[in-house]
């Protein structure tokens, strides 16, 4: 497991990405903030990423949107990629 720095932050990041979904700032700021959260490998931020995209599984998975989500996030953050594939 690596270790967790700014567990705080990022968890407060998530936090702020389950209030609503923008595509602009999905795509700016919150995949990356995302790709930390599954870096930590820590149990409560790998859920709350899998809550997130749960959550917003229908504005992810819109046609258009989706493939330009999955084109970003396979160079960018590809342990996001890797759950954004599977939903």
């Amino acid at each position: 497991m690596a270790k967790v720095k700014n567990k705080e932050e990022i968890k407060y990041a998530l936090e702020n990405i389950l209030l609503y979904f923008d595509f602009d700032e999905f795509i700016g700021v919150d995949i990356y903030d995302m790709e930390k959260a599954l870096e930590t490998e820590d149990p409560e931020l790998v859920s709350m990423v899998d809550e997130i995209l749960k959550k917003f599984k229908n504005q992810i998975t819109e046609p258009g949107v989706y493939e330009s989500i999955l084109f970003i996030t396979e160079k960018n953050t590809p342990l996001l990629y890797q759950k954004l594939k599977n939903i």
